[in-house]
């Protein structure tokens, strides 16, 4: 005979799995009357979990659930290798589900998780909207974020984009240009608020307005959407001195667009992408740009959430100063001193 799961209890009781397992847990915020529906499809379908036992013994999983928007995105590959290294240093595991930045989906993976009993959670939320949804599923359970979308009263890691956008910006200024271009992010972005803001505030201090092109509405390709806005900007006659990337697969596409508009970076246009991923450092793209520090953020975002397993309480906030790194995108036009 077929063994029962955790899925066939839920169905049973009309219930979620993460239902199942918090009534398995005997978890208080479960009414009487839910425990009792759940118990007796256990007992119907003769469901014994080992992660009940698990839950009864207050034995821990040694599991980490982790869900970030997309793995293919060279900023979270990076970041998810240094989690599973620092995590496996203390003897646990990382399970990884992609959002695809869908609402829906981060919170069906965040509600998996709940379902498989593990110690604590890690989310790159797609959106402080998105995040807000969570609070319900996760109530107490350890849980770090890491980036920008998430509650005050949240522990999170993130880097401090405004700052890192500032540095950038000034850093175009001090090679003389003037007529500087913040390329790219969605319009509902909260890490383009944030870095926009930076941009603007150098542009201010130099009595410069600065210019910005943002992807309205649905942008499902962004990549995509990033390469026809360049192609359109390069044949314009309105092409910048300089060009601030949102990010390095925007500045990417920026290169790809100028190779084949006959635009040559950084001769004619300097370019500064943001976020430092592997791609960058290659030698026919060296791509000026603002590292987050990727694989810190990461390791302190373990750190945090295995102090909360263990036992530590109170919200913790770590704001990483991000570095620009300097390499061969740009170069300095006449009166700059960069």
């Amino acid at each position: 005979m077929k063994r029962a799961t955790i899925k066939d209890v839920a169905a049973l009781a009309g219930v979620s799995a993460a239902t199942v397992s918090r009534v398995l847990d005997d978890r208080p915020e479960i009414s009487a009357e839910t425990k009792e529906k759940v118990r007796e499809a256990c007992r119907c379908l003769g469901y014994v979990p080992n992660a009940a036992a698990r839950g009864l013994t207050g034995r821990r999983t040694n599991v980490i659930g982790m869900v970030i928007p997309d793995v293919s995105n060279p900023y979270f590959s990076g970041m998810v290798t240094a989690i599973e290294r620092r995590a496996a240093q203390e003897g646990f595991r990382v399970m990884l589900s992609n959002s695809m930045r869908s609402e829906e989906q981060e919170l069906r993976a965040i509600d998996h998780f709940l379902a498989r009993q593990i110690d604590g959670l890690l989310v790159a939320a797609i959106s402080p909207q998105s995040q807000a949804r969570h609070g319900a599923l996760i109530r107490g359970l350890p849980c770090v974020y890491i980036g920008v979308n998430h509650c005050e009263a949240c522990s999170y890691v993130m880097s401090d984009n405004t700052a890192g956008a500032y540095a950038a910006t000034r850093y175009l200024l001090g090679l003389g240009h003037r007529d500087i271009l913040f390329f790219g992010g969605r319009e509902t972005s909260r890490t383009r608020e944030l870095r926009i803001k930076g941009f603007y505030r150098a542009m201010a201090e130099e009595g410069l307005k600065g210019r910005d092109l943002v992807a309205v509405g649905d942008v499902r390709q962004l990549r995509q959407w990033s390469y026809e806005r360049a192609l359109e900007l390069f044949q314009s006659n309105s092409v910048p001195q300089a060009i601030f990337a949102f990010s390095d697969i925007t500045a990417l596409k920026i290169m790809e667009a100028a190779e084949e508009r006959g635009i040559r970076i950084p001769q004619d246009v300097s370019l500064v992408g943001y976020d430092n991923i592997s791609f960058a450092a290659l030698p026919r793209i060296d791509l000026t740009t603002v590292s987050q520090r990727k694989f810190r953020a990461g390791e302190i975002a373990v750190t945090r959430l295995l102090e909360q397993i263990h036992g530590k309480k109170g919200r913790t906030v770590d704001l990483l100063q991000p570095e620009l790194v300097v390499r061969s995108t740009c170069t300095k036009k006449e009166g700059g001193t960069g």
